[in-house]
């Protein structure tokens, strides 16, 4: 054999030898994390938002139990090859680092098993509202963040009625000159703007937030002696048609709504049908399902989506919107004091927020406030106007039940309407924006209408 050829194989040996070290290293290491990714905005506004971990190699099945997350965060895992995928069960909270830790991650072929770990942070949470002008100047669609940041102007226009927003696109309602509706969807980055066709001589009555998608729900009646219209059920696709359409039951007959809510990360919504009856209706295969038939009010569905809050002959009760299981939610007292309650809204864990009205030891005088009730039989006040002075509106909760943005007229007495026909406000309204879990008032903005 010449040297040439020893040469050769010696190479040869070394490059085997270093393959099976390698190959023994590998295998002696177990799998390893090679990305990972989650989408941030989503997470903190929607259920079941994904975290991607890309391994190495192919992996073994892995189970829930092996999952730890900090904070303490409900999850479910699928494994698909190389891929494990976390799904958090809840919105996130805004403003947190979560640390995702996987346990015996284990290949598919034999080998010793291997440990991930990822941490992220979500972002400020942020809510968009509406900041109505004196006579002569533009109406605002404003934005702010819980971290102090001043507000910022989102989108101008004579007289907003309300808004939502789809992305980074808002859907604005504005009257005409004869006072009908109009429908536009609006790119304030772009500076793109396209009116949607509605029927003549009609009113939108509900402009329903959250989006689904690309998708915005409202309905519409009509003006002056015509009775086509009445709060009649439509969709809007910005990503469709120019020409929303409405949406039927089951007999193929339009749905008069009085109130609806969208069910969190889902394509469904629970509406208030002709002031009677709770219907659960699916938006891609129109399907009506029935709730309940008697309904006095509608508040809107659970954090978790699981549950229908209303009020009946009963009181207040949530029912379940799949198993049509019933829960009664009885006021809890404050101190020694019964409530009277109003606007409920369920939270993730069973406690809820409302807005309640609280007598003084004789009833002579009564205080409006936000409480948060622990559901089981006490209440504490979360909110109340500064002297007792103001008056409560409608509230809106955040996604992971982090805060809560509270409409507000800081004074009762001396409050004057705004004059619109549609939403009219106290000109003096204000968003109050309180941490659920310590009661602190983070943010107060001049406006309402705040959506998350």
């Amino acid at each position: 054999m010449t040297r040439f050829h020893r040469g050769v194989w010696a190479t040869a040996i070394v490059a085997l030898l270093a393959t099976i070290a390698a190959l023994t290293v590998y295998a002696l290491q177990g799998p390893r994390l090679r990305a990972a990714s989650v989408d941030v905005v989503r997470a903190v506004q929607f259920p079941d938002s994904v975290l991607q971990m890309e391994s190495d190699r192919p992996l073994a099945p892995i189970d829930a139990s092996q999952v730890t997350v900090e904070p303490a965060t409900p999850v479910s895992v699928d494994v698909s090859g190389a891929i494990v995928s976390v799904v958090f069960e809840q919105a996130l909270r805004y403003e947190t680092e979560y640390r995702v830790i996987v346990d015996g991650v284990a290949g598919d072929a034999r080998g010793i098993g291997g440990r991930f770990d990822y941490s992220f942070t979500t972002p400020v949470a942020d809510v968009h509202y509406l900041d109505r002008g004196d006579p002569g100047s533009p109406d605002r669609v404003m934005r702010v963040g819980t971290g102090g940041e001043p507000p910022e102007v989102v989108y101008e226009a004579d007289a907003i009625d309300v808004f939502v927003t789809i992305g980074s696109a808002l859907m604005v309602v504005t009257p005409n000159e004869s006072g009908a509706s109009r429908l536009d969807i609006v790119e304030p980055v772009g500076n793109d703007f396209q009116r949607l066709v509605l029927p003549e001589d009609t009113r939108i009555d509900q402009l329903i937030a959250p989006a689904i998608g690309t998708k915005v729900l409202f309905t519409l009646s009509s003006l002056g002696e015509s009775t086509e219209y009445d709060k009649t059920l439509f969709v809007a696709d910005a990503a469709g048609s120019a020409r929303p359409t409405p949406l039927v039951g089951l007999d193929g007959e339009s749905l008069r709504v009085t109130k609806a809510a969208v069910v969190p990360g889902s394509t469904s919504v629970v509406a208030w049908i002709d002031d009677v009856r709770v219907v659960q209706i699916d938006l891609d295969s129109g399907l009506v399902l029935p709730i309940t038939e008697e309904a006095a009010e509608f508040w809107g569905v659970s954090s978790d989506g699981q549950n229908a809050v209303l009020v009946d002959l009963g009181g207040t009760v949530a029912i379940g919107i799949d198993s049509l299981d019933e829960q009664r939610l009885v006021p809890g007292q404050i101190g020694t004091r019964n409530v009277f309650e109003g606007q409920t809204h369920l939270l993730a864990d069973g406690r809820r927020i409302q807005t309640v009205v609280l007598g003084n030891q004789a009833d002579t005088e009564f205080t409006s406030l936000v409480a948060l009730d622990d559901g089981l039989g006490t209440a504490k006040p979360l909110y109340r106007t500064p002297d007792d002075l103001g008056s409560i509106g409608r509230f809106v909760v955040s996604p992971g039940d982090q805060y809560v943005a509270i409409e507000v007229t800081p004074n009762r007495r001396d409050a004057r309407g705004d004059g619109r026909i549609h939403e009219e406000r106290a000109e003096s309204v204000t968003t109050v924006i309180v941490e659920i879990d310590s009661g602190s008032v983070v943010r107060s903005v001049e406006g309402f209408w705040p959506i998350w």
